[in-house]
This record gives structure tokens, C-alpha cells and sequence, in this order.
């Protein structure tokens, strides 16, 4: 809408309806496309030339499959533009194996750039007669449910691609990962999910100059990752606590660990695993983590096992890391129980301790439930954190979960500790 001093004129109606309608089937999304088509008479022949056809959600409880693969059908059906840009998929292949196929090889004859194929929904691996290892053209493939293969383990395409996501999609070894890196060169992402892959994964980026992020879930079968990336910037894991080599990471900034307990915890020590890891990690601008790590950082003297997580963790860990902007704590499932240990000796070393946070600039704690210790931990970004520009409380994110009464004299003493009135905010 263009203001002006008496009406609102509508864009459309200052444009030729031609150049109007080019620019709607061309440029806009597909959705966008077929919600102008039904809701405007004016649009309801609308031809569809886009060249980003985004069906990601499409297939609801809104929208069922019949009905979702009917839509998408008449799409590419109608189609007339020469290039498709982008096509995300998010469905449940079972039964309409022939219509999909049909679409990527459409996709395939428009030069598609971006391919985005979810078929989790089915839980079971798609198996579509395509070598997807082979297309030219793409600059993004993510696959999930999807098989994917390199025969003999030699790609013919993705030279230009930057970012490969593959979650569940067959068999993983390292010679397919060592192809992948040997080829893309572009390559800035690349994610494994969900995976059973055994033994090493070793990630070999050491030519590559715009490889920035690496993203490892859910492959509990690993024993060690190597690393040999110097621009990586990213580094995102979740799965059990294992040993991650480093050859040179001097441009990592951020760190996402997410470490699940293990049955076989009563076997060894995973503390080991995580000191030994920590060396990486010093100098990262965002560490996200659970308490899982930070309990794991500490090592009891009596008992050197995994102790309760406590403010008196989080401080001495955030003590090592000087280059610190940005501190997430989420306790959606976890509510502290600081125990008498805390209340004898660490409270009381926390208050003495002269802690040096200066380049905290921003905390968030998510699932905030007015907890006292969650107070202990205000109390202390607050006093030593003396960048800080806002401090965050997120409510928890399941409504059923119990909130304590709130302390107010303990918040407006916290608050009062800031000349920043707006220093802290509850969401």
C-alpha cells in the first residue's frame, strides 16, 4: 500500500495488469500463486510460471494426502515457465512413488537450483530412481527418507553445490563423505542426521574455502570424529558423548552440543571424552549446550561421577570461555536442585569470587519457571557481566509445567543492580 494524504492506493491498481500478473506468477511462491488464484477474481486464471514451487506445507490435517498430491499435480501441469528455481517436497511417498518421480525429472529439465525432499512422514526410506549424486545444476540437496547413493563412489554432479543435508537416507561410509568432499568444492554445509554408521567419521575440508558449518545428530554408532576444517565457523552435535578431534578449527565461532545419556554410562567415563574435547571450544563466541555437558565438566573428587548441574558449573565453565557474546540456558525439562553441597561451599565461593564476563552481551534462560536458584543465576549475570545489554526469561514451552511463586523483592533487588531499566525482559 502507497500512503498518500487522502487514500491508499493499491500497487496493483498503479501497474498495467500485464506486468501485474507477470510479476505473480513469476516471482512469487507457488502458494502465494494459488491462494491470489482462489481468492480473487481478478487473479483466477492466473497462469503459473514460478520458478519457486514450495509445497512444505501443503500436506496437513488441514489438507490431506489425496487432496496435497491432486494440488501439487495440477501444478506441474500447468507450469509453462522454461526454469524452476526451487522445489521443497514434504510428503508421504508411499503410493505416489510414479507422480514424484515425475516431478523431480520435470524439476530436472527446468535447471532446478534448490531440492528439498522430505518423506518422513511415511517412515520408511523413499527409494526414487534417481541419481540424485549426478545433477549439475544444484546449489542446495537436502534428503530426508530418501535414498541416496554414489556409484562407485565417483560423483558426476553437485560441483556447485553449497549445501547438502541428508537425514536417514541409506547407507553412509567414509568413502561416499570423502567423494563428497573431494567434488564440492563450493560445499559451505553439510549435515548427517540420523545415521548408523559405524567406527570414524572423518571430515576432510582442509582444501575448501568456504566450508563453514557441520552439523552431526543422532549417530550413535560412532566412536570418534576427526575434523580437519580450517574455516569452520559451526559446529552442531547431538548424540552421545564422543571423542571429537580438531585439527584446526581457528575460525570457529559457534558450538551447539546436545549430549543424550547413555546406558552404558556405568562402563566408562564420558567426562574424559568432554575435557579432552574442550580444548576447541575456548575461544567460540556461542556455546549452546544441556546440563548433561556441564555436569559432565565437573568431576567430583570422591565420587568422579556425573554431579548435579548448578550455578557454580555454569560459572566455572563460562570462566574458560573469554570470548563469549551470547549465553542460552534451557531448562524446559530441567529444574535445578542445587543440593547441600551448593549451600555449604560453592554459594559462598560464587560470592567471593571476583568472576571477569565482560564479553557477555546477551542471556537468555528458556523455560524460566521463577525457580530461587534461577534468581542465584540473574543475580549473577547481572553482577558480573558488565556488557551486558539484555538478559531474557522465556516461559516454558509445555504450559502444564508448575511455575513457582514469584520472589519480586529478590527481582526489583536484581533490577536495581543495572542502571539499564530494560535490562531484563519476560517473554
Amino acid at each position: 500500500m502507497m500512503e498518500s494524504s487522502q487514500k491508499k492506493t493499491e500497487v496493483t491498481e498503479t501497474l498495467p495488469d500485464d506486468l501485474v500478473n507477470h510479476i505473480m506468477s513469476v516471482y512469487l511462491p507457488i502458494r502465494s500463486v494459488l491462494r491470489n488464484r482462489s481468492a480473487s477474481k481478478k487473479f483466477k486464471d492466473l497462469e503459473i510460471w514460478s520458478r519457486d514451487l514450495d509445497f512444505s506445507g501443503i500436506y496437513s490435517v488441514r489438507c490431506i494426502q489425496r487432496k496435497a498430491v491432486r494440488i501439487i499435480e495440477s501444478v506441474f501441469n500447468e507450469h509453462k515457465g522454461s526454469e524452476i528455481n526451487r522445489f521443497v517436497l514434504l510428503l508421504n511417498h508411499i503410493g505416489v512413488e510414479d507422480k514424484i518421480l515425475s516431478w523431480i525429472n520435470t524439476c530436472l529439465g527446468k535447471n532446478i537450483q534448490e531440492l528439498v525432499l522430505d518423506f518422513s512422514k511415511s517412515r520408511k526410506v523413499a527409494n526414487i530412481p534417481v541419481d540424485f549424486s549426478a545433477i549439475e545444476a544444484l546449489t542446495v540437496l537436502k534428503l530426508g527418507w530418501c535414498r541416496f547413493k554414489i556409484p562407485d563412489n565417483f560423483l558426476k554432479g553437485l560441483k556447485l553445490l553449497k549445501t547438502l543435508s541428508l537425514t536417514k537416507t541409506g547407507d553412509m561410509n567414509t568413502d561416499m563423505i570423502d567423494a563428497i568432499f573431494s567434488n564440492c568444492i563450493h560445499l559451505e554445509t553439510f549435515e548427517l542426521i540420523n545415521f548408523q554408521m559405524f567406527g570414524t567419521l572423518s571430515i576432510n575440508a582442509v582444501n575448501h574455502k568456504k566450508f563453514k558449518s557441520l552439523v552431526v545428530y543422532t549417530m550413535p554408532y560412532l566412536l570418534q570424529i576427526i575434523v580437519d576444517a580450517p574455516t569452520l565457523e559451526c559446529f552442531k552435535y547431538d548424540g552421545y558423548c564422543k571423542r571429537v578431534y580438531f585439527s584446526r578449527v581457528h575460525a570457529l565461532k559457534e558450538a551447539n552440543l546436545h549430549y543424550n545419556r547413555s546406558l552404558y554410562w556405568r562402563y566408562y567415563d564420558p567426562s574424559e571424552r568432554v575435557l579432552a574435547n574442550m580444548g576447541a571450544y575456548i575461544r567460540v563466541r556461542v556455546l549452546a549446550t544441556n546440563n548433561i555437558f556441564l555436569e559432565l565438566t565437573r568431576i567430583s573428587d570422591f565420587f568422579k561421577a556425573p554431579t548435579i548441574c548448578n550455578l557454580f558449573d555454569i560459572a566455572q565453565f563460562l570462566e574458560q570461555c573469554p570470548n563469549l557474546k551470547k549465553v542460552l540456558i534451557d531448562i524446559n525439562d530441567f529444574t535445578f536442585e542445587p543440593g547441600v553441597y551448593w549451600e555449604v561451599h560453592q554459594k559462598q565461593h560464587i560470592r567471593l569470587h571476583n568472576y571477569r564476563l565482560n564479553s557477555i552481551k546477551f542471556v537468555e534462560i528458556m523455560g524460566y519457571k521463577n525457580h530461587w536458584h534461577e534468581l542465584d543465576i540473574m543475580d549473577f549475570f547481572v553482577r558480573y557481566a558488565k556488557s551486558l545489554e539484555k538478559l531474557t526469561l522465556t516461559k516454558p514451552r509445555n504450559p502444564k509445567i508448575k511455575l513457582f511463586e514469584p520472589d519480586n523483592a529478590k527481582i526489583n533487588y536484581i533490577k536495581s543492580m543495572s542502571q539499564k531499566k530494560d535490562l531484563i525482559e519476560f517473554i
